[in-house]
Formats: structure tokens, sequence, C-alpha cells
């Protein structure tokens, strides 16, 4: 096991090593498969509608470039107004420093003081004239050094240039690709690899281009309302705040911080600073909370915490390009561990998925000696469905992992008690008013085969189907012995393990033989498996008139048995 953890931490780092050397490589790739899965869509609906695959990549990718050229030439237009505009706005900023300075005190004012000697510094700086008495020889710069730094400028165009070159060969060879890949896999795995692209292409192209719509509508609102606000270049705001909409965590704490500091630099006072924080505030919570959920849903299929660590390791990874890269990074590995039993792990460290069951955390719970929780999880599913099916979909299945774990001796008696104990209790206070026991006998004899487990399976029976008088336990020679001197018309064997059907058998079988008219239910409280299927088998082959697996169906099935009058007899569980 341990050498198997090494061999996991060897692959894992092998593997971050791998894409921190390839970032110049990696980086394009992923950027051109990102604007892939954002102009797919568009692509496919121009050829549906007729078109040629070429004609149809030639609009849209024209339709992507004059948009990002229009787009980056009005906000370099707009920063370099606003770069030249800002010394203006000195007296102003002036002001609200000693406004701060002389109005607060403490940590502000500490803060106020470093940010005004920060200003005179760079003041004098750029105030100073230099010294004439000094002369420095210029230098002679080589023309390899000229031919660097020109290459140094022209990279970022080179790196536009390649992820451009990039995606339009994904997008025209999309289908072949799929295919490469599907080959790479390997032919056998043809429908999971199928799946696992689709799924992939799917989720994220949706993500990315609702993400889009929603991301202009924000665009176009905030711009709106900076206009009415009276802020300068409220169109440079309002498609900055779209833009950053799209990098995740400190995207939208950058869009409100940029706007809200030239409103503090522009305005004398503070209303329009406070209205400009307060529209984006209001706005990206509105957004969040309520527009997001509704269009984008469970979509991302990824969880908030996992996407958050996700951005966190790809912006180490990749700087900024991770940051805008890592929501749908994160979506493939989610996705491709739901479909690679190999990989099965990521899909649990990054799904949207409960972390567990519903019976595996109930009983978790109890097993921590956390009730309180444990009564939550309870009530909150008896609220969503029923008491009954909270019973058989949470209840009955986590003290069947506790007879499991009993039986396979990772609990003690004492322990397991306790866990009997506490899930009783915990059923007493979640049980509805109505599902309390009534005082009418049924006619029907609960028994339980082996266990005080089995005991408290005949208990939450009588819960759902009132009226059932239960025996304690005891050795089953003296157990059918009792049954047999009461002969009911029905009898009820409670069996919550599968390994307590042997008594259940033996029960089944005495009892048949000495009332053949008496009708024998056996609630085997185990998941209708192949196992448990062969137990019911059986059991029938016993004498068993009916075997069923949930509370709901034992009530079902014991509705058919003769009623009398009487009262209801509960009795106390004894050791065995």
């Amino acid at each position: 096991m341990r050498r198997v953890r090494l061999g996991l931490i060897a692959e894992t780092a092998l593997v971050i090593g791998i894409l921190a050397v390839g970032k110049p490589v990696l980086v394009p790739i992923a950027l051109a498969f990102y604007f892939a899965f954002l102009l797919t869509p568009m692509s496919a609906w121009l050829e549906r509608v007729g078109l040629p695959r070429v004609v149809s990549l030639v609009t849209v990718m024209g339709l992507a470039l004059g948009a990002f050229i229009t787009l980056s030439s009005v906000l370099v237009a707009q920063l370099a107004d606003l770069a030249a505009q800002m010394h203006s706005y000195s007296t102003q900023m002036s002001q609200k420093v000693a406004t701060i300075r002389h109005g607060q005190i403490g940590l502000l004012s500490t803060f106020s003081d470093a940010f005004s000697d920060l200003g005179r510094v760079l003041s004098s700086q750029v105030s100073s004239t230099p010294d004439t008495t000094l002369r420095i020889a210029p230098q002679t710069v080589s023309l390899g050094d000229q031919l660097g730094e020109l290459f140094h400028l022209l990279e970022p165009a080179a790196f536009v240039g390649i992820v451009v070159v990039l995606t339009i060969f994904v997008l025209a060879r999309r289908e072949d690709l799929r295919g490469r890949l599907i080959r790479l896999v390997g032919p056998q795995n043809v429908t999971v690899t199928t799946r696992t692209i689709n799924e992939v292409a799917k989720r994220i192209s949706h993500f990315l281009l609702t993400q889009s719509y929603i991301n202009a509508g924000f665009a176009t609102v905030v711009a709106f309302g900076l206009y009415l606000i009276g802020m300068p270049y409220a169109l440079l705001w309002g498609v900055l705040a779209g833009l950053l909409r799209f990098v995740p965590l400190v995207g939208a704490l950058i869009a409100v911080m940029l706007p809200s500091l030239v409103a503090f630099a522009v305005f004398p006072g503070w209303s329009e600073t406070i209205m400009t924080v307060v529209l984006f505030v209001a706005l990206d919570i509105t957004v969040a909370n309520f527009v997001e959920p509704v269009v984008l849903g469970r979509r991302m299929g990824v969880s908030s915490l996992a996407l958050l660590i996700s951005t966190l390791f790809w912006t180490w990874l990749w700087g900024p390009l991770g940051l805008v890269l890592a929501t749908p990074l994160t979506v493939c590995a989610a996705v491709v561990g739901r479909h690679s039993e190999a990989l099965s792990f990521l899909a649990v460290l990054l799904g949207d998925d409960p972390g567990l069951n519903a019976e595996v955390n109930f009983y978790q719970r109890v097993l921590a000696h956390a009730n309180d929780e444990a009564q939550r999880l309870a009530r909150r599913q008896v609220a969503e469905t029923s008491f009954v099916e909270t019973l058989d979909s949470m209840v009955v299945p986590a003290l069947s992992l506790m007879a499991r774990d009993f039986t396979q001796q990772t609990i003690d008696g004492p322990s397991a008690e306790r866990v009997l104990r506490d899930v009783a209790a915990i059923v007493d206070q979640v049980q509805p008013a109505s599902s309390v026991e009534s005082a009418n006998d049924s006619g029907v004899v609960g028994v339980p085969a082996e266990s005080n487990a089995d005991v408290l399976l005949l208990r939450l029976v009588s819960l759902v189907s009132p009226g059932i008088t239960s025996l304690p336990l005891m050795p089953r020679d003296v157990l059918a012995q009792e049954v047999t001197r009461r002969a009911p018309p029905c009898v009820l064997i409670s069996a919550l393990h599968s390994e307590s059907s042997a008594n259940a058998r033996f029960l089944c079988r005495r009892l048949s033989a000495q009332m053949p008219n008496a009708r024998i239910v056996v609630l085997l409280a185990s998941n209708p498996d192949k196992t448990g299927a062969e137990t019911a088998a059986r059991l029938r082959e016993a004498g068993a008139s009916s075997v069923v697996f949930e509370l709901r169906e034992a009530r079902e099935a014991l509705q058919v048995a003769p009623a009398h009058a009487g009262r209801v007899s509960v009795l106390a569980a004894s050791s065995r």
C-alpha cells in the first residue's frame, strides 16, 4: 500500500512537472481549444443552415476577430485618454486624502500616511530635473540587442497569432481530432470515449456561450448605470467588467475596484463613488445568486470548493492565463474522472455530487457521536420525501452498514449497541405525530431473527404499520414455541442483514410446519441484488409466504393479514 501511494505521488509530481515545463506549448493549445469550444456552436449552426465548412469557419473567425479588434481599439483609446486626464484630478484626490487623514485615526491614518509618502516620492521622481553637471556617455547598442528587443515586443503578437491559427485548425478538423483521440484511447473503449468527449464539449461550450451572454448583459447594465451616475468612460468600464467576469475569483473584484478608484479621483464628493460600488455589488450578487443558477444550473458538474482550489492551482502553474483556463480545465478533469475508472478519484474530488450517500453520511454521523447532525439529516430527508421513505432510504441502510461492520469485527458490541440506541432516539425525534403506534392489535406477531438490530427493525415496522405485537429477543427454539403458542394469523420475521437469514429460514420452516394456515412475511433489509434474490428464494423454499426488502413493502404485505381486537404489546428486547 505504501509503495502504491509513493507511486501515485511520483506520478502526480511528474504530471505537474510536465505541465510547468511545457507551459510555452501547452498554454496556446489550451487557449485554442478554449476558443474552439466557444465558437463551435455558432460554426455548427451555420453548417446546419447550409453553409460549407470553409464559409462558416471564415464567417465565425471574422466576426470573432472583428469584435476583438474593435473592443481592443476602443479600450486602448479610452485608456490612453484616461491616463492623459488623470493628472487633472489630483486636487480632488488630495482633498479626499486630507479628509481621511484628519477625520480618521489608527490603522486608516497609518495607511493614509503611507500612501501620502509614496505619492511624494513618486512626485519628486517625476518632477525632479536631472543634474546638468553629470553626463553619461551613450552606450552603443548592438544589432543583436536591438533585434532581441524587437522580438520581445513582437512576442505577444506572435502568441496571439499562434492561438488564432490553432483555433482555426481545431475548428476545421474537430471531427478528425475526435477520431484520433478515440483511436489513441483504443477502439474497444469507443463508447466511453465518445460519451466523454461529447459531455466535455457540451458542458464547456454551454458554459462559455451562456456565460458570454450573461457577461454581455452584465456589461451593458454596468455601462448604462455608470453613464447615469455621470462616470466618464462608462463604456470602457462596462466592457472591462464583462470581460473580467470570465476570470474566476479576482475578476469581479478587479471589475469593481477600477471604476471605483476612478470615481474617487474624478468626483469631489463621495456619493458617486458609493453609487458605483453599490451598482457593482448589487448587480454581481443578483447575477451570481439568481441569474447564473437558473440559466447555468448544474451544467458544469464541478463543486464550488473544487473550482476555487483548482483556480489557485492553475494560476500558480500557468499564471494569469491559468486563471482564465481554470474553469474549463476543471470541468474536463471532472468529466474524465466520471467516465474513467482509473481516474475516478477526479470525479470524487472535483464533482458536485455529494461526498457521501445519504445512508453512509447518516451512519457516519451517528458513529462519530454527532447525533444532532444526524437528526438534521433525517429531518431534511423527511421534509423532502416522507417518513417511510426516509426509513427505507437512510435509516435501515445505515443499520445494515452497522450490522455488516459488526460481522466484520470493525465495530465492537458496545459501540453497536450505542448506535442502535442513538438511531432509535433519532427516529423517535423525527417521526411525525401521525405515525405514532395505534392501540389496535392487527393480529401480526413480529419476530426478530437473530440480534437486537432485528428488534429495532421490528420497531421501525411498527411505526409505519401500527398494531404489531413484537416478541423479545430469545433463543430461536423458545421463540418458535412462543409464536406457536400464540398462533397468530400472520408472522413477521425481521432480518436486518443476510447473516440473519439462517435463523430466519429455521423459523420459517418450524412455523410453517406447526402453523400451516399462518401467513409468514420475512423482511430482509438488504439490497435486492443477486445475493438478496438468492436468499429470498431460499426463504420461500423454507416456508415464507412473501419476502420483502423495504418497510413500505412490509406494510403492504401485512395489510392482507386479518385483524382482530386487542392491546398491542411491544416487549423490550433482551440479550440472546
